[in-house]
């Protein structure tokens, strides 16, 4: 699911690649992040994490994160991002 604005998002967690997506950040840096300590992730299986959605908003705020969407054209088709592609739909940990 594509997250358009994330305090509006229905779900209570985000994937990785959803939220690499939305702060135009690498999944490697969400990662990295999640190691440091600085963002709490849940680990579902031993490739599968999860951020709750309060979580990343908590984490936006302290850092000061400026979403990608703001900066999104307005049309029917939005193109497909290489760092999506590269975290692909099973949101599986780069080794």
């Amino acid at each position: 699911m594509r997250i358009h604005d994330l305090t509006a998002h229905p779900m209570r967690y985000v994937t990785i690649a959803e939220l690499a997506e939305y702060w135009a950040v690498s999944c490697q840096q969400i990662y990295k992040r999640i190691d440091s300590g600085a963002l709490e992730a849940i680990q579902l299986g031993s490739r599968l994490y999860r951020v709750r959605t309060t979580t990343a908003l908590e984490y936006e705020r302290r850092v000061r994160v400026v979403p990608d969407y703001a900066s999104e054209q307005k049309t029917d088709e939005l193109p497909r991002t290489d760092r999506r592609a590269a975290c692909a739909e099973s949101n599986m940990r780069p080794t």
